[in-house]
């Protein structure tokens, strides 16, 4: 099972298994330890450039979407290593986002489970 949070509102819980944080950079104000952040995985985070037009309002969702899928066609060694976690046990994927809607990490779980279901279809 893969879930998404917002590593600032939502709160740990026992269900949540390994808890990856799939941000580029480092959230303000949040400790390893505090909030139990087992892997940080910042590559499969959008890119720097991609982050800063997105918060300067210079894209829209849309937009936004289609360059981070773009940018996770480099990611898929990555991808495949959270795939491989989910299969262990329970995974939660965080990042700041309060919502999964204009948010990276509800984009990165579609593209695990597809890994998923791609890679159970292979021999």
């Amino acid at each position: 099972m893969i879930k998404t949070k917002s590593v600032y509102y939502d709160p740990i819980e026992p269900e949540d298994g390994q808890r990856i944080l799939v941000m580029r950079r480092w959230p303000r104000g949040i400790g390893r330890n505090k909030n139990r952040i087992d892997l940080w995985m910042k590559e499969v985070g959008p890119s720097n450039e991609l982050l800063d037009d997105w918060n300067n309002h210079t894209i829209d969702f849309a937009e936004y979407e289609r360059r981070y899928l773009e940018e996770m066609k480099f990611q898929v060694d990555k991808i495949g290593k959270l795939a491989d976690l989910a299969k262990e046990g329970p995974l939660t994927l965080l990042c700041k986002e309060r919502t999964d809607q204009e948010c990276h990490r509800r984009l990165l779980k579609e593209l695990i489970e597809k890994y998923l279901k791609t890679s159970s279809s292979n021999p």
